[in-house]
């Protein structure tokens, strides 16, 4: 009688065990998870977008996510490989007869594991410098002097928008831009991407403009301006190049 008792209490004691050891093992659902939302400058959503989940340190390991119809996007975070991973995420579009791809900009570039439960939030910016020193979401034009003996980084660049808005929608304005010498490349940067039309200003002089890569160009004091790709550029990275002569 007593044995069956005995046997009795370790099996009770073994059916409360199961349990707490299940609840031990296991991590809180909201562990594991990416999620965020992606929107334009203006806040609105943007659907369609692709995210990706990028492992710190092993090449070619990633998990995708694409928001929905309010930008919204929700991805497991991998248990394997195990460290460090990271959030990006790009947008296409096609303009001007260029393809586009840009880099959106993060909430946060902090990294996570598989035991976090962490939001990452894109927009979309067409100007401003990235995470990375020296990079910048706008585009930029290069130039060369072909015939003139004005001080290249004494400059002025003018842009004239020639449509109303920008590639994104947002308001297209005229914008100066004083040329910086950039490791050699005498160049005015972070120029939202959109149709304009450029001009170089320097005291006393009448300087002219000629697209490098337009054999049906001729100098001009203004000039047609659409980015796309001049030389090694990053996926991302857009400009057009001119010489300058007077």
């Amino acid at each position: 009688m007593k044995t069956s008792m005995y046997l009795m209490m370790l099996l009770l004691l073994f059916s409360y065990s199961l349990p707490a050891c299940k609840k031990d093992t296991h991590p809180p659902s909201s562990a594991g998870y990416v999620t965020g939302k992606v929107t334009d400058a203006s806040g609105q959503p943007l659907p369609g977008v692709k995210v990706t989940i990028e492992h710190t340190v092993w090449a070619n390991s990633y998990v995708f996510a694409t928001t929905d119809n309010n930008g919204n996007y929700k991805v497991a975070i991998p248990a394997e490989p195990a460290g460090d991973w990271t959030a990006k995420a790009q947008i296409k579009k096609s303009a001007y007869g260029q393809d586009y791809t840009f880099d959106l900009a993060p909430g946060s570039t902090d990294a996570f594991t598989v035991n976090d439960a962490v939001t990452r939030n894109f927009t979309w910016k067409l100007s401003g410098e990235k995470p990375a020193a020296g990079t910048y979401y706008g585009a930029h034009v290069d130039l060369y002097q072909f015939g003139t003996d004005a001080p290249v980084d004494k400059i002025k660049l003018i842009f004239t928008p020639t449509e109303s808005t920008l590639i994104d929608g947002s308001p297209a304005t005229t914008i100066e831009k004083t040329v910086e010498d950039v490791a050699g490349t005498f160049m005015a940067k972070d120029i939202p991407i959109g149709k304009y039309t450029i001009k170089a200003v320097y005291p006393g002089k009448t300087l002219l403009l000629d697209n490098r890569h337009d054999d049906h160009d001729a100098p001009a004091v203004e000039q047609p301006v659409i980015f796309g790709k001049s030389g090694y550029l990053g996926e991302t990275e857009y400009n057009v190049e001119f010489w300058l002569s007077e």
